[in-house]
Formats: C-alpha cells, sequence, structure tokens
C-alpha cells in the first residue's frame, strides 16, 4: 500500500462524522467507526461492509462514501473506487479538495486520459481556494495534497503523452504468459535463451523467500516451471537472473548468505548445458556493504550493469556499470549519471546487444503510472540520451518492471501488476515496433584447433581494437559482432605459427551461434628419415619384399572453405602443403574428391558450389603433379547432419597409395 494511501486512512479515522453530515445517524456512525477500525486491522472487505452498512442508514454520510471508496482502491477495484468518489464530490463538494486529485488518478489507472487531465486542472485551479473552505478535512489534508501535487505536473504531461500517442497506431501485440508461467504470486525479471526456448524468472510467494525458476517450452506453450538449482537457491532470496549470450556464465542477486558483502550482492554462476555447476560471489569491485542488485551483463560478458544504493548516488537507487578488465578483475563501478539517474528509483536494467539501448524501470522519470519502462539510446559520441517511456502499450498507471530484449531484437517480455492477471506482478510478451530494435549483432563463437591433431588449443587472441580475448579450456571463444563486418583476429600460441585472419560477419538469426574454426599450424621438428631398407630379394614372379608384401594405404584431409565461396579459410593452404607433402614420391593408386556446401540458400546453388569447391582442389592437386587419370571429383550438395555449417563448407580428399 502506498504512502498516499496510509495517509489517506489516517485523515477518515480522524473525521469528525457530525461535521460532514446534515443529522447523523448514532447507528449508522457506529457502523461507520466499526467500519475504521477494520481499516487498522486491514481486512479491507469487512470495512467495506460496515462503510456500506453506514451509507445504506445515512446516504449523504460522505465518509462512509469516501470509505467505500478507499476500500476498493486499495482492492485495486479501481471502477468501483471511482463510484464512491464521484458520489463524495456529489453529496458535498467541497469535502475534500484532495479529493479531485484521487478521482483523476483512477481515470488516469483506467485509460480514460482526457477525464483524468480534466480533474487534475480541477485540483491545481482549486490551490488557489483558501484551504478551510473544504470543511473540517481541508487543513488535515495538507500534508497529503502536498504530495499530489509533487507528482501532479508529471501525470497531467503523462495523460497528453498518452493522447498523443493514441493518436498513432503503434504495431504491437501484448500477451500475457499464461497460468503455467504466471500464478496468485509474483513472477517478474524474465530472462529467456536465445532461441526463447528456456525462461528464467523470479518468483515471490506470499510469506516466503524469493527463489529463480526456469522452465522449457515445448514449441505449443510453457511446461511447468521448476527451480533452477539446490545450489542456486537457498531457503534465502535469489532474483534476477542475466546471461552472457554464450549460455555459460549466469549473475543472478543472492541476499544474506554466508559471504554476501551487504544485504545482496551480485552473484555468477557457471553452466553446462543450462544446468549449474558452480556458484560463487563475484570477486572485486561491483559489490561492497550496501545493496547490489539487479545485474544485466553485455552481450559477450564485457560490461555489467546493476541497481545499487551505494554512495556516490542520486537518489534511491541507480544504475552503474563495471568493465571487465582483460586479467578478468571488474573496474571501479562508475554511476550511469544524470540522464539515466534521478532523484528516486532506477533500477532492473537490460543493455542491448550492440549496447546502445539501455532499458530499466523508473519512478523518477515522466511515467504513465506507478513506475514504468524507459529506454536510452547512445549516440555516436558514446553519450546517453534523454529517456524515452516505452509508451501506454507497455506502461499503465500500474507498475512496470524488469524488460528484456530477445536475442533477435524482435520481442520484448517484462512484468506488471496491471489488471485481468493471474495474481501480483505477470510476466507478459511483446512484438515490437522497429523503433526498439538494436544494430543486427551476430553471436560468434570461435574454436582454436590444432589443425593436424584436431585438438582444442588454449591460447590468446588479439582484436583489431587492441581487445584480447582468451579461449578456454576446450578452445572456445565467444564475441558478439555487427553483422555485415570483418573481424580481424591475430593468435600466437607456443609452438604454433602465427594465426592471422579476417573474417567476414553475416547477419545470423543466433538461435545457433555463428561457429567458426581457427586452425593452427603446428610448428613441426623434423624427423630423421628412416634407416635404408634392405634390397628386396625377387623370388620368381612374386611380389614379396624380405620386409613383406606391399599395401594399400589410404591418406585423408578434410578442408575448409570461407562462406558463399570457393576460396579457401586462411590456414587451409599450410594443411594442403603438408599434406602432399606426406605423399610425395609414393606410388599413387587413388584420389576421391567430395565437395560438400552448407544449408543456406537454394539447394541447386549449393550443389554448384560444392562442385566448384571439389574443382578447386582438383586443379591444386593437378598443380602438385597428380596425374589426372588418377583423380575422381564429386559435388555432393548440401549437408544436412547438425554440425556447425562452417564444419560443412568442406572438401574431404581421400588418397590411396601403394606402400
Amino acid at each position: 500500500m502506498g504512502t498516499a494511501l496510509r495517509l489517506i486512512i489516517f485523515l477518515l479515522l480522524t473525521a469528525l462524522v457530525e461535521r460532514v453530515s446534515a443529522q447523523p445517524n448514532l447507528l449508522a456512525t457506529e457502523y461507520y467507526h466499526q467500519g475504521e477500525l477494520a481499516l487498522l486491522e486491514n481486512d479491507f472487505k469487512k470495512a467495506l461492509r460496515r462503510f456500506r452498512m453506514a451509507a445504506d442508514l445515512q446516504p449523504d454520510l460522505v465518509a462512509a462514501q469516501r470509505g467505500m471508496g478507499l476500500c476498493y482502491e486499495i482492492m485495486k477495484d479501481y471502477r468501483s473506487a471511482l463510484t464512491h468518489y464521484l458520489k463524495v464530490i456529489e453529496l458535498a463538494p467541497r469535502f475534500s479538495r484532495a479529493m479531485y486529485y484521487q478521482i483523476g488518478d483512477l481515470y488516469f489507472k483506467l485509460g480514460l486520459h482526457s477525464r483524468a487531465l480534466a480533474f487534475f486542472d480541477q485540483f491545481r485551479r482549486l490551490q488557489l481556494l483558501d484551504e478551510l473552505s473544504f470543511t473540517v478535512n481541508g487543513e488535515k489534508e495538507r500534508l497529503l495534497e502536498d504530495q499530489f501535487l509533487t507528482k501532479l505536473s508529471g501525470n497531467m504531461r503523462a495523460c497528453q503523452i498518452s493522447m498523443d500517442t493514441a493518436r498513432f497506431k503503434q504495431e504491437v501485440a501484448l500477451f500475457n504468459l499464461g497460468p503455467v508461467v504466471n500464478s496468485r504470486s509474483d513472477e517478474y525479471f524474465p530472462f529467456l535463451s536465445n532461441d526463447q526456448s528456456l525462461i528464467y524468472f523470479t518468483r515471490r510467494r506470499p510469506g516466503a523467500d524469493e527463489n529463480l525458476l526456469i522452465a522449457r517450452s515445448n514449441g505449443n506453450g510453457w511446461q511447468n516451471p521448476a527451480p533452477l538449482s539446490n545450489i542456486l537457491n537457498s531457503p534465502l532470496n535469489e532474483g534476477m537472473s542475466t546471461l552472457v549470450r554464450d549460455g555459460r556464465r549466469m549473475y543472478f542477486t543472492a541476499c544474506n548468505r554466508e559471504a554476501v558483502l551487504g544485504p545482496c550482492d551480485i552473484w555468477e554462476a557457471e553452466l553446462e548445458r543450462d544446468e549449474v555447476k558452480k556458484v560463487s560471489p563475484m570477486n572485486g569491485n561491483p559489490n561492497s556493504d550496501q545493496w547490489e542488485s539487479q545485474a544485466a551483463i553485455s552481450c559477450d560478458g564485457s560490461t555489467l550493469y546493476f541497481a545499487s544504493n551505494r554512495p556516490g548516488g542520486r537518489g534511491g537507487t541507480d544504475i552503474w556499470f563495471s568493465k571487465r578488465q582483460n586479467n578478468g578483475s571488474w573496474s571501479e563501478p562508475q554511476n550511469m549519471g544524470p540522464q539515466i539517474n534521478t532523484a528516486q528509483d532506477e533500477e532492473a536494467p537490460f543493455i542491448s546487444n550492440d549496447e546502445n539501448a539501455l532499458y530499466f524501470s523508473s519512478t523518477g522519470h515522466l511515467g504513465m503510472g506507478d513506475q514504468d519502462i524507459f529506454v536510452s539510446f547512445r549516440d555516436a559520441e558514446k553519450k546517453w540520451g534523454e529517456p524515452t517511456n516505452l509508451g501506454p502499450k507497455i506502461n499503465t498507471p500500474h507498475r512496470e518492471l524488469g524488460f528484456f530484449l530477445s536475442a533477435d531484437g524482435k520481442t520484448g517480455y517484462f512484468a506488471s501488476d496491471r489488471p485481468n492477471g493471474f495474481g501480483g506482478m505477470d510476466i507478459y510478451r511483446v512484438e515490437l515496433g522497429e523503433e526498439l530494435f538494436s544494430e543486427p549483432i551476430t553471436f560468434s563463437e570461435f574454436l582454436i584447433r590444432d589443425s593436424i591433431e584436431n585438438t582444442p588449443i588454449q591460447a590468446t587472441a588479439s582484436l583489431r581494437n587492441g581487445r584480447l580475448v582468451e579461449s578456454d579450456g576446450q578452445g572456445r571463444f565467444f564475441l558478439c559482432l555487427y553483422a555485415n563486418d570483418t573481424l580481424e583476429i591475430n593468435i600466437q600460441a607456443q609452438g604454433f605459427h602465427p594465426y592471422i585472419r579476417q573474417i567476414p560477419v553475416p547477419e545470423w538469426d543466433n538461435k545457433q551461434f555463428f561457429t567458426t574454426y581457427l586452425l593452427l599450424q603446428p610448428i613441426r621438428t623434423p624427423t630423421p628419415p628412416p634407416p635404408p631398407r634392405p634390397e628386396p630379394e625377387l623370388k620368381g614372379d612374386s611380389a614379396t619384399f624380405s620386409g613383406g608384401f606391399k599395401s594399400l594405404q589410404r591418406y585423408q584431409l578434410t578442408l575448409y572453405f570461407q562462406f558463399d565461396s570457393d576460396e579457401l579459410e586462411l590456414g587451409e593452404n599450410d594443411k594442403f602443403i603438408a599434406f602432399v607433402g606426406q605423399i610425395a614420391g609414393k606410388e599413387l593408386m587413388r584420389v576421391e574428391i567430395n565437395g560438400f556446401a552448407d544449408d543456406i540458400g537454394e539447394e541447386s546453388y549449393n550443389l554448384g558450389l560444392s562442385e566448384k569447391r571439389a574443382k578447386r582442389i582438383a586443379l591444386l592437386l593437378l598443380g602438385k603433379g597428380f596425374p589426372i587419370n588418377r583423380i575422381a571429383m564429386k559435388g555432393n550438395g548440401e549437408l544436412r547432419d547438425g554440425s556447425e555449417k562452417s564444419k560443412n563448407r568442406k572438401v574431404e580428399i581421400k588418397v590411396t597409395i601403394l606402400e
């Protein structure tokens, strides 16, 4: 219950019933006082019954009408509350000046913006009159009116914005996620996997702690949610999860447990195939002895945004950010500044894939209701612009919290306690208009491999902007790259030749990673030649030797090609030369060349592309002296075997040798 409603209850309890009715009915007065007591006990249904009994006995008992309206407003039955508030000013236009604001606020909550604006304006004009002219409540309502006056101009402007934007059709479709995800409890802070088949969210049941849950989509809807992990959830509060887009690291809020520095800290969890393997506090700066919560991690895990009430902010809770350093530590957090933060509360940040759009919830910026969702865009000079309200289709006079934008940039998710839900806060899905899209980003995974052994290599890659990234124990690293750009990469690894490459980055749907293999050529120490074999001892027409019969040996090589091209990937030519060197001078029996393509594009086009790739390798072998009558080549078209697409852009060479 808000501060204003609590103050109204106090005013209601101190009202003199006799002063606001012509001839008080004693039984009506008794019922009225019983309603007051029920209000004190938070039994609003009982209070409503007693106020109604009082009003039935004495219809001009204005305080009873206000009491019924207050009960309905607390129970969020705004239409019924409005009926009784309007009855108050019909019976006694000067019973309460604050009542005009309350009526305007109810119209606002009901989405009737022109009527809300009229009553807000009337409340403003009534400030010119002496407060003592408003019966017994005039002087006592001064504190309440002061609260309303701080909100008045913002609410009037919000009504005008809503009326203006209503003239334009906003192409969004809004859906409640339904009773499987949502319940009579509060559900909020949604975060979805890249393909939107998994949803992580926070649930808080009445009288219980907050926990993180996960639900899976079966293609036709959501399955029953379950706690995310027993090693992550505890008997204390956990909330708002955010994942690096590679799906292998999660950041979440942990409260009051051992090793937490303040009331709540940001912790991290390592995931493997959606299973939590390890949880631990974040090392270094983001956490303090104050409240830190509601983290949002940038696409590739390089920047952490979070809410905190630490010193140095501008108001209640502010949004801060910290950057990951090359050594894995985090920088000292910086406040997002006055464009984002206000004297009130900003929280629940979400950063777009391109890090140029920050979504957050605020009670301090000009909004439509209790708490709204805003977006701020960063310009070419990396400065954040004036936050923009997401508009009346997403924001309402109620509370909206925790916006999330899907990996493909086309779908938003958020929580709201708007009417007609399943309980408190519910999670909604919204299909967005183009104005909310970020620049296209491709989720890119790179796998560093030994080109001969095909084993993973742990190494450091240097990018064009000077950034260093290190592969993990499986040779993997992950980047979020602008689509239709070129990545310049340099890898220096001990025992391998330097690797320098330019990689075109296509536009991708991000349901799966754009995967690229980086094959490093090992530096081999030449092995001494074997001792000379003894001369064969011929026995008649036999083909046996003193060392045994000759046998057929098969050598194989796979070469990878650039996207939509018959050009070899960088590094592949070195593999080819090394392979030819292995079989040079040996008795060649047969060479089989099979070309392949991925399944992007038309099937007939991919068949032709696979043939071009096979032909390219055949020409290279001819150039190395391989006889044409020993070479057979074939284009096999596209592969649909579930492998990464980059692994299907290939030619397989099989060479049979007699030795």
